[in-house]
């Protein structure tokens, strides 16, 4: 204990802001170089450092914004090519990370309906990546490694077919690294029991003792880890390198990483992590005096791990991603109907139907942690709904139209809805920031909106009118589909982005109604 806690003393354990990304990975993983390389599908990040060189693959489409299919996930272990002596050996991580629905910090009534919307059944967020390493071993040349590393990144991404696993470039590996470890440029300091980053406190466990994989419960640990009540779990899975012996387990490691806005909150976490975890059979050990250590666990580095007896591979593990998002209602067999409306890139929105359908958006939007910025020319519209609704961290601010809302607010953990309620407008020329929303609110769909509709991510579509519907039709390629915008019930939507089309129940809870009134057209 004396040595662990004079190597804790003695390392570096901070990081100064402002802070890049870059400084970053120098922090939690010295002597880490990035270089670009040929990959499947281009030019793609390569990490290196003296234990060899990692490739990084995020999962999901990121034009794909319904978030209503879970997709299964294989488990690292199955991702590994089987070992022999012409291929030298390789590691795969699996990192996953979370946040709950509604956010720890969305109390009163925003909290309370969400929960009464959801049942907490949904995330509101999620990211996985997959990184790959080759490992440094005699024999084996620079080149000859960045050719197996090229091979078995094809692979992958054939066998993770549907989910659309794309390597990532410089940039994108570095946001995407800062993006995980909930890096915005602040400070990071490390002390004994916990990492402190900007706002966040953070500490990491690693699982000693694994589960029953046979029961019920121990299958969906994952799952249930990512539903802690934490502002973001992230959880590492990570496996190999394949036994050269042919034996079927292969030495796979789990680590968890809690993130919340303050030590209080961490507490609650970290007690309903060990609660989870012991009830399940298995044990946890907090990562204190090496939680940079941790940190570099979950973040996607594929990191060799020490020396440990093969474990469970996961096989029969509840993996999945894809369902997360805010929830926009039920579909026809009860089930949600969630949309992205937050992620790395601006997204444009635009609903026709009424202020009160806009209003239950940020209502639910607020759930998910997001400031709401509303401009306006009716006001006193507003209003009502402002001082029922008590925001968390203040009230929705109510904008004229046109009034510019400041550069660099909008970021992962606080993304950004802008509701613009100002009569047509055009549509946007450039992208905007990264982790904002504009919504576009019409009561009514003329010639004059059907560009804007038409270069919008999404739509929100409540019942139309024949004429509305046709030109609807014509700027979304809705083909025969268009018709039935005449038909729906007063209540639904159609939720349409480039590619699909969903109808969706608006299912308000009973505090929504009470703060909205009935979602129809006004």
């Amino acid at each position: 204990m004396v040595g662990h806690r004079s190597r804790h003393l003695t390392r570096r354990r901070a990081l100064t802001g402002p802070a890049s990304a870059a400084e970053l990975l120098d922090l939690v993983a010295p002597g880490t170089i990035v270089r670009s390389t040929e990959l499947p599908g281009g030019p793609a990040a390569v990490l290196e450092d003296t234990a060899g060189l990692v490739a990084l693959l995020e999962l999901g489409d990121p034009g794909d914004l319904l978030g209503d299919v879970s997709r299964a996930l294989p488990a690292p272990a199955a991702l590994l090519p089987t070992a022999g002596p012409d291929l030298p050996p390789l590691l795969v991580q699996l990192l996953l990370a979370g946040a709950p629905a509604p956010v720890p910090g969305a109390g009163g009534a925003v909290g309370t309906s969400y929960r009464q919307l959801a049942d907490g059944r949904l995330a509101g967020r999620e990211r996985a990546v997959v990184a790959v390493r080759v490992l440094r071993v005699d024999g084996w040349s620079e080149e000859d490694l960045r050719r197996v590393l090229a091979g078995t990144v094809r692979r992958i991404v054939r066998r993770l077919g549907p989910l659309a696993a794309r390597p990532l470039g410089v940039p994108a590996a570095l946001r995407v690294l800062a993006e995980l470890a909930l890096h915005e440029g602040e400070p990071v300091r490390e002390s004994w029991s916990t990492i402190r980053s900007g706002a966040l406190v953070q500490a990491t466990f690693r699982l000693i003792q694994w589960p029953d994989p046979g029961g019920t419960g121990g299958r969906r640990l994952v799952p249930r880890l990512l539903a802690l009540p934490a502002t973001t779990t992230t959880v590492s899975i990570s496996s190999g390198p394949s036994p050269a012996t042919g034996a079927a387990e292969v030495p796979t490691e789990l680590t968890v990483r809690l993130a919340t806005g303050s030590a209080t909150e961490l507490a609650a976490a970290t007690e309903a992590l060990i609660r989870l975890v012991t009830d399940l059979g298995g044990r946890l050990r907090r990562l204190d005096g090496t939680h940079l250590s941790g940190l570099a666990a979950t973040l996607p580095l594929a990191l060799t791990a020490p020396a440990a007896q093969p474990r469970p591979t996961m096989d029969d593990w509840e993996l999945s991603f894809g369902a997360a998002g805010m929830m926009v209602g039920t579909n026809r067999h009860g089930g949600a109907v969630t949309v992205r409306l937050f992620r790395p890139e601006s997204t444009r929105v635009v609903l026709v139907g009424g202020v009160r359908a806009a209003q239950l958006v940020a209502l639910r939007a607020l759930a998910l942690g997001a400031l709401v910025v509303v401009q306006t020319a009716r006001p006193r519209v507003w209003e009502p709904f402002v001082r029922g609704v008590g925001a968390p961290g203040g009230t929705i601010p109510l904008l004229p139209p046109g009034r510019s809302v400041a550069a660099g607010v909008g970021t992962a953990l606080r993304p950004l809805l802008l509701v613009v309620d100002a009569g047509p407008v055009p549509a946007d020329a450039e992208p905007g920031p990264p982790w904002r929303a504009t919504l576009v609110v019409r009561d009514e769909l003329t010639s004059a909106d059907v560009d804007a509709l038409s270069r919008a991510d999404l739509a929100l579509l409540q019942p139309l009118n024949a004429a509305e519907a046709a030109l609807a039709g014509t700027a979304l390629g809705l083909g025969g589909s268009a018709e039935w915008l005449t038909r729906i019930r007063d209540d639904m939507v159609a939720v349409v982005n480039r590619r699909a089309l969903r109808w969706a129940l608006l299912s308000p809870t009973p505090i929504e109604s009470q703060l909205v009134g009935r979602p129809a057209r006004g």
